[in-house]
């Protein structure tokens, strides 16, 4: 319903005014005849749309429109009076109006009209808040991001919950929930995290542990990387049984589900859902949701790498507080002179099996290259020396060793006997390996997070950047990293300011945005409205950077605007009938139907769709709706009959097929009349 506060110095015209407005059951319209009042409502009370006179005897429309705006208020302005001066119009619009519309001629005619536009300003506002609703999602996404880079692993789980309540809150759900699996062992559902409205039911009561068998087919589609939406879980039990019908017992009204994926498999679902009333979310809040998805499951890889690798070096300093050294002096055939208890117990042999014999560990073929030449080294000069190596134990398990080395030389140069220290190295080596493997993982993250992404030196170099950095620039990798600067690719408008951020980022000051908007360039010379986030690297005076390229949301909306436009104006002009309906009412219908019918365009629209048929064949039309909903059959041509407002029975042809308008089925098709 669109509110509507209508200004006029006449109370008469107010009064009829009103009864037009209200009277297509789509507006509520609260009259004022003083402007001066007019503004103290609109300090106390909130409305979709102004409509005001231009000639009122304190405050002029103008006037008043002026003022309003300078109060900040954005609400649609209609300027709806007798005078129709060129100069009028022209200082109405320059101030702010957003259309202007002359009285006279037939009121029917002239509300239609002004109904028309109420609708149309509407509309725009809300597109446009639409829009900005969206790019704000994207930045917070953006500062989201850069936050959980910079923070440990022991905090992490806390800022991950922040961040899905954050979200949960600004896409309208009453709960947003992560659920994970390992995809060889997916075999029930887990909610890892999640974050729900105080005092209602949370996502693991209802859903944790269930079984994944039950949703195979969604599951299919999310591993195709296919959302499933569903705004309506009761109206939409028809269209998809097999998922609704195991969970029309949950407390759930509307549900939001998008993958999660790591490069090519999907290794979770970012859920958001509603247990008090339905929502929609859009197709454009959906693709920034995929893009926090991976925000996300890049957050919990850092954190579980971080984590492998803290307890991976607290278990080898461990081994390594606990075990003694070991001990050992032999001769360069292997002939043991001593050894000490450590020594013995670590490789399972009995100190009178060792002294006075000759033993040696078995080493990897690879290793003994090196220790050989290691060895061969020793000089009197030089008889100190330090290695690493693999030992194969008796249980043919793999261990590493660090050895201290000193060689003893007679007085001929002559090495006559090996005295040495070693520890069993094992799982520092594997903490390196491991600490390799997290690089690398980061390097992965780095490259599959969907942002554009880079590291920036201190000189303005650009040290790394990922492939979305690559395909949005232009310019490959080796062109990017570590040859060029971050000053290349920006416009000469933001060039200085980008710059001064830079340098007083790195001398600490706190005064300067994190996130903003610039316009990039491309290898092409390409123009991209991008927007970044910036955060500096603890202890050093390097910074990672994300880019987003926001320019497509403008082109979607301009887009969606002409496609609209487009297809109203071919409706129109075609001598059939054209019509869309959901929900059992008329979407919209061109001036064919409204005029074979005989009905008003507010008739029209408030009445329901069967109401034009003979009680006979409305069955037969439900059964074709429903036909086409389930996609039992294709489009098909069938003849009913229609009675027209002076209740005329006339024959029609009808064809129809299955649509969607705002995410929700709807029909679309022709009719013409045969007789």
């Amino acid at each position: 319903m669109i509110s509507v506060l209508y200004i006029d110095d006449q109370e008469d015209l107010l009064t009829i005014g009103k009864l037009f407005l209200e009277k297509s059951g789509e507006i509520v319209a609260v009259t004022c005849s003083d402007p001066n009042r007019a503004l103290n409502h609109l300090s106390s009370n909130t409305y979709d749309a102004i409509i005001s006179d231009y000639e009122m005897p304190m405050i002029d429309g103008i006037t008043l429109l002026k003022e309003i705006r300078g109060r900040g208020c954005t609400i649609p302005f209609i300027i709806f009076t007798g005078k129709g001066r060129e100069e009028v119009v022209i200082d109405a619009l320059n101030s702010g109006a957003d259309f202007y519309l002359q009285k006279g001629g037939d009121p029917k005619v002239q509300f239609i009209e002004l109904i028309h536009k109420i609708k149309k300003a509407v509309d725009k506002q809300k597109a446009e808040k639409a829009l900005e609703n969206q790019i704000s999602l994207i930045k917070r996404i953006a500062e989201i991001s850069t936050s959980l880079m910079n923070t440990p692993f022991q905090l992490m789980n806390q800022k991950i919950e922040d961040a899905l309540e954050e979200i949960g809150i600004m896409c309208r759900s009453d709960r947003c929930y992560l659920i994970m699996w390992e995809h060889e062992k997916k075999n029930f559902l887990s909610v890892t995290h999640e974050w729900n409205k105080q005092g209602l039911e949370s996502a693991s009561e209802t859903i944790h542990h269930k079984k994944i068998n039950d949703f195979n087919t969604l599951f299919q589609d999310l591993n195709q990387n296919c959302s499933a939406l569903h705004g309506s879980i009761k109206s939409e039990m028809i269209a998809e049984p097999l998922f609704l019908s195991h969970i029309q017992h949950w407390p759930i009204k509307s549900i939001l589900l998008v993958p999660i994926r790591i490069g090519e498999v999907t290794t979770g679902v970012l859920c958001l859902d509603t247990l008090l009333q339905e929502t929609s979310w859009a197709h454009e809040e959906m693709d920034t949701l995929r893009i926090f998805g991976h925000v996300i499951i890049n957050a919990i890889i850092q954190r579980n790498a971080e984590q492998n690798l803290i307890e991976s070096e607290e278990r080898y300093r461990n081994v390594v507080e606990q075990q003694q050294e070991l001990i050992c002096r032999y001769r360069p055939d292997g002939t043991h002179i001593f050894v000490n208890n450590a020594y013995c117990k670590y490789f399972g042999i009995l100190l009178d099996d060792i002294i006075g014999k000759k033993f040696k560990p078995k080493i990897p073929d690879d290793d003994l290259t090196e220790l050989g030449l290691y060895f061969h080294n020793f000089t009197p000069d030089n008889p100190d020396g330090i290695i690493e190596h693999r030992v194969i134990m008796s249980d043919d398990s793999t261990r590493w060793h660090q050895w201290s080395d000193h060689a003893v030389f007679d007085d001929h140069g002559t090495c006559v006997e090996y005295q040495s220290v070693g520890r069993d190295i094992t799982e520092r080596k594997l903490a390196e390996i491991n600490l390799a493997k997290s690089e690398k993982l980061y390097r992965t993250v780095f490259e599959s997070t969907g942002t554009a992404m880079m590291v920036l030196d201190e000189d303005t170099t650009i040290i790394s950047a990922n492939r979305e950095m690559e395909r949005i620039s232009g310019y490959s990798l080796l062109n990017i990293e570590q040859s060029m600067s971050w000053t290349s690719i920006v416009s000469p408008e933001d060039l200085n300011r980008m710059y001064e951020y830079h340098q007083k980022r790195r001398e600490g000051a706190s005064d300067i945005p994190s996130q903003y908007e610039f316009t990039l360039i491309t290898r092409d010379n390409r123009r991209v409205r991008s927007f970044i986030t910036v955060g500096m690297i603890p202890d050093t005076k390097q910074s990672i950077v994300s880019v987003m390229d926001i320019s497509r949301l403008s082109d979607t909306e301009l887009a969606l605007r002409e496609s609209e436009e487009k297809f109203r104006n071919l409706a129109e002009s075609l001598s059939l009938g054209v019509f869309i309906v959901q929900d059992e009412k008329f979407l919209y219908a061109n001036p064919y139907i409204v005029s074979l019918l005989g009905y008003t365009i507010e008739e029209f629209y408030s009445l329901p769709v069967f109401s034009f048929f003979i009680d006979e064949d409305i069955p037969i039309i439900k059964k074709s709706m429903e036909d086409r909903l389930t996609q039992k059959k294709q489009p098909v041509v069938y003849h009913v009959y229609a009675k027209t407002k002076q209740q005329k029975i006339i024959l029609i042809e009808i064809q129809g097929s299955i649509t969607y308008y705002q995410s929700k089925p709807a029909f679309i098709g022709i009719f013409k009349k045969l007789r």
